[in-house]
């Protein structure tokens, strides 16, 4: 039984770090990674730096989806028009909390 509880407060207190710093951490680290990745592999040719830039892209988008739940609204421009106009609507986080701040329309600000 204390090893199931001892189980359970880890499990707990890894989610809160998630929950916490899981957005920062995954901006931080997809930045780095996604610029690495394409400063190697531009001047090596690797396609494996290649993959690392596009899992750096995707780790970045992670963080600020996970901001983009937390707080309701992107805490980068660019995030929030890949998230609203290139991505379809299911994954954008701050859908149906507010009124946008980008129409889907013409590009006009609401």
């Amino acid at each position: 039984m204390t090893s199931l509880l001892s189980l359970l407060a880890s499990g707990t207190i890894l989610a809160l770090a998630v929950w916490l710093l899981g957005g920062l951490v995954l901006r931080v680290a997809g930045f780095v990674l996604a610029t690495g990745g394409l400063l190697s592999a531009a001047a090596t040719g690797s396609l494996g730096m290649a993959g690392a830039t596009i899992l750096g892209c995707v780790a970045w988008l992670a963080g600020h989806w996970l901001y983009g739940f937390r707080h309701h609204y992107f805490h980068s421009p660019l995030a929030r028009r890949v998230f609203i106009e290139l991505l379809p609507a299911s994954f954008d986080p701050t859908r149906r909390w507010g009124v946008p701040t980008i129409s889907r329309g013409k590009g006009h600000w609401s």
